[in-house]
């Protein structure tokens, strides 16, 4: 029987979203812009192709989820982040943004459940970087940790700063996700981050 194992439903996950990333753009209007629309706007309400980046979230989302609840040490903060960071995922693709096209109906409710779902990922996204660091188990060396927490904070405060730029430094976080989560998942694979005294554990 073949096994699956939690790195490869990751690695899965982050190809497919990563070719929406690149490939979706190309079936979307003049009106959209790879440098100022966010990835939820290019899966935005009305938008030809959105069901590209829809895929994506999906795909990435049941990926860490999936990962996560297939190897899940007992106490572990990191992967209950990253479930919940999965899940949120999967419901932004469930609730879109509001369209970014003129002239088209808004579902608003909808919207604000989508905001909803993304406010989940970043904060789950943070939460597992700062359990990498300070939970039992964690390490305050951990470099990259400290990019993905401090990333978490600073974009989205950039991309309110500079919104013409909003598109690029929110897939640039997307890609510091990209590198944590598949640190957590070879890690686990290769009992990296062991608990004291206790054998191979994740915080």
């Amino acid at each position: 029987m073949i096994r699956i194992t939690p790195i490869a439903l990751v690695l899965f996950g982050i190809v497919v979203i990563a070719i929406a990333m690149i490939v979706g753009p190309i079936f979307s209007p003049s009106e959209f812009s790879w440098l100022r629309d966010s990835t939820s706007e290019q899966a935005s309400q009305h938008l030809p192709g959105a069901w590209i980046m829809r895929m994506g979230f999906v795909a990435y989302g049941l990926g860490t989820l999936s990962a996560a609840l297939s190897d899940w040490p007992p106490h572990s903060i990191v992967r209950g982040a990253l479930a919940l960071f999965g899940l949120g995922l999967i419901g932004t693709a469930i609730w879109s943004n509001a369209p970014i096209l003129p002239n088209v109906p808004a579902d608003m409710h909808e919207d604000w459940l989508h905001s909803v779902a993304s406010g989940v990922v970043g904060t789950a996204f943070a939460t597992a970087c700062a359990a990498r660091l300070f939970a039992p188990g964690g390490s305050r060396r951990d470099f990259l940790a400290w990019v993905g927490l401090v990333v978490s904070v600073t974009i989205p405060l950039a991309m309110g700063e500079l919104p013409e730029y909003r598109g690029a430094l929110q897939r640039a976080m997307f890609a510091i996700s990209f590198v944590f989560v598949i640190r957590e998942f070879k890690a686990s694979k290769f009992g990296i981050f062991p608990r004291r005294g206790a054998g191979r554990i994740l915080p």
